[in-house]
């Protein structure tokens, strides 16, 4: 018990201490955390089910500017583990989790708020020339905060919890356990209608509805789906905007983009990139960054969100990576301090897919200032700030509102029938993708400077991208309401010594429009701006009414 306790503990630490994108990065989701909280305590089945379940509810929260609107983190390793203590049916872990999630929003605002003195504490190091004491700000004492506020209550919640878990469970008398079950059975419809109100474009919202009946009357899985999906979403792309002319793409809007295809960025005195080519031909390049450098650049920039804060949000973070680049481009460690300076403002963009390609534009500007050309500090950052926000735009909408919903739907669909496969699949083949896509961007930036960024935000390919991509996730989306919003009506009527079933009348006229009209009528809601709270509170109340009344019931 006591190696369980200290295992969940660092895995909670973990959840929020992002000091290395590749380790941490999936331990925000309940598909990944609880299948190891599982495997900790000793039931990776139950922890697997667990984690799947939790994860439904969570598939369209969108984190993103520092906001956390639930934390996901509590929510998986916390409510899976007290599913496996209390030895409850894995379909309860959407009531254990939801609580702990509420909480566990206050814990992410202590977290942040207390992170922002050690930037404070960054910034006197470096005038003291303490390089090293920088890069300890940005992971020391966010670890020391992470295991205070998660890495402890988890371990107690291990050690100490079991007995009451179990008690509190059997106290529940069993019509209240088979309320909340049709309670768990609605819960997936928020976070699917989360991801319509994302991705739902009136022009794709078909593709939707094309996923939901394909999956009703078919019976086709998720994985079967998605493969047809993406059979259609690869046609359209390279058919989409033939007979659109150049002008006409870049009067085009995306709505749910905070893209500004105009984004204008100071120049620079000389071009970047000129500034190279010219430099290569006359041999006057003195300074210039290696392989090997760039590469721990990037993998650095994965340790961006370890101090995050409210004050300067990723600040430290970039401070962080950069340390290495100016290392290589200055012997003094006076230069090096005057060079650092610069990054200890305010920054926040997206950090694993897209979010890359400004720290290697600004690898590229710090080279061509170091070796004499006219680049002020001043333009450097006025590029990144200006850049930051648009970059922030497309690499949240690719990475949390299509990549993320489009693998872990279908792994939380492979987990919830039984397959180890599921959170392998979801896990391994995401961080594949946004890591690839991210040292492709980093170097992409620093070999071609800002113009690489205009030119992609320019030419529409963002756009046609992001639309093909919404259609495979629209269609999993559908397949997933189809499957996962799990009920029905038991109401029957008598007539003489006839019985109508309600339920057999309404798949008469379509199959599934129980958990159709619940995933559309919460999507109303949230396109009503109902906070969320207030439809979990509704689900809760619909659910339990309804099963008391016998109008619905659990159809898992």
């Amino acid at each position: 018990m006591v190696i369980s306790a200290i295992l969940v503990a660092l895995l909670a630490t973990c959840g929020q201490w992002w000091f290395f994108g590749p380790i941490t990065k999936c331990l925000v989701y309940p598909l990944t955390t609880g299948t190891l909280v599982g495997v900790f305590m000793g039931e990776p089945m139950t922890g697997m089910i667990a984690g799947a379940t939790i994860q439904l509810i969570y598939l369209g929260w969108i984190s993103a500017g520092g906001t956390m609107p639930s934390n996901t983190i509590v929510a998986g390793i916390f409510g899976t583990a007290l599913t496996i203590m209390s030895g409850a049916d894995p379909k309860m872990a959407v009531t254990f989790a939801i609580p702990f999630s509420m909480l566990g929003l206050l814990l992410n605002q202590v977290y942040m708020t207390v992170n922002a003195a050690w930037i404070h504490q960054a910034d006197k190091l470096l005038e003291k020339g303490n390089i090293k004491g920088v890069r300890l700000m940005n992971y020391l004492p966010s670890f020391c905060m992470a295991l205070l506020l998660y890495g402890v209550p988890a371990f107690a919640m291990i050690m100490f919890g079991s007995s009451w878990a179990q008690s509190m469970l059997n106290a529940v008398p069993e019509s209240i356990i088979n309320a909340l079950e049709v309670v768990g059975g609605i819960m997936p419809a928020l976070g699917i209608a989360m991801l319509l109100n994302y991705l739902g474009k009136k022009t794709l919202m078909p593709w939707f509805f094309a996923g939901f009946f394909l999956t009703e009357y078919s019976k086709l899985d998720l994985t079967a789906v998605s493969i047809f999906a993406a059979v259609i979403a690869i046609i359209l792309y390279f058919n989409q905007g033939k007979e659109t002319t150049s002008e006409h793409r870049e009067k085009k809007k995306v709505r749910r983009l905070s893209v500004n295809k105009k984004v204008e960025v100071k120049e620079i005195g000389e071009n970047t990139e000129e500034v190279k080519e010219t430099a290569k031909t006359t041999n006057e390049v003195k300074k210039k960054l290696s392989k090997k450098t760039l590469i721990k650049t990037w993998l650095l920039t994965t340790s961006t969100e370890a101090c995050y804060n409210y004050e300067r949000l990723q600040a430290l973070g970039i401070a962080n990576l950069m340390i290495t680049p100016i290392r290589a481009l200055y012997d003094k460690i006076e230069d090096q301090v005057v060079e650092l300076k610069k990054y200890l403002v305010f920054y926040n963009s997206e950090v694993f897919t897209i979010g890359p390609i400004i720290n290697g534009i600004t690898c590229s500007m710090e080279e061509a200032r170091a070796n004499g050309e006219n680049v002020t500090a001043k333009d450097i950052n006025s590029v990144r700030t200006g850049l930051m926000g648009p970059v922030a735009g497309i690499g949240d909408t690719v990475m949390q509102g299509i990549l993320f919903p489009i693998l872990f739907g279908i792994g939380c669909s492979m987990a919830l029938d039984g397959s180890y496969l599921g959170p392998i699949f979801a896990t391994v083949v995401f961080e594949v993708l946004i890591f690839t896509c991210g040292y492709f961007m980093f170097m992409t930036g620093y070999k071609q400077g800002k113009t690489s960024l205009l030119k992609i935000l320019k030419d529409g390919t963002v756009d046609k991208i992001i639309n093909s991509f919404s259609i495979v996730g629209l269609m999993v989306v559908g397949s997933m309401a189809a499957t996962r919003v799990a009920v029905n009506t038991p109401l029957a009527i008598t007539v003489g010594e006839g019985v109508t079933e309600i339920q057999k009348v309404l798949d008469s006229l379509a199959p599934g429009l129980i958990p159709l009209g619940i995933t559309m009528l919460v999507w109303q809601m949230l396109r009503k701006k109902v906070n969320t709270l207030w439809i979990i509170v509704a689900i809760f109340i619909v659910g339990i009414i309804g099963y008391y009344t016998g109008i619905l019931g659990y159809a898992g």
